[in-house]
């Protein structure tokens, strides 16, 4: 039952980060809304397979996984925003 949930539960952070990118014109607005959503919602779907079986001998990948996904996706997002920052990039424009 919790595996269906935390998989339910990352799907629609994955989902809504989505939207997010979909749906905002700019490139902070993006960032803002993908950046923690698919971070939260790819390490819950990554939990619910560790959890689904038990432990198995995949298992250890996907913790490497889920550590590997908290630790470079803010530091992409943060050098995505840097480099529109950088190259001058104040949001306000029409795209």
């Amino acid at each position: 039952m919790i595996v269906w949930i935390l998989a339910g539960l990352g799907t629609a952070f994955v989902v809504i980060g989505t939207l997010g990118i979909l749906r905002f014109s700019d490139v902070y607005s993006r960032l803002q809304a993908s950046g923690v959503s698919d971070t939260v919602g790819a390490t819950l779907i990554l939990i619910a397979l560790i959890l689904h079986g038990g432990w198995q001998r995949y298992d250890a990948t996907l913790i490497f996984l889920v550590l590997l996904l908290v630790l470079t996706n803010p530091i992409a997002t943060h050098s995505i925003a840097k480099s529109a920052f950088t190259r001058g990039y104040r949001g306000d424009e029409d795209s």
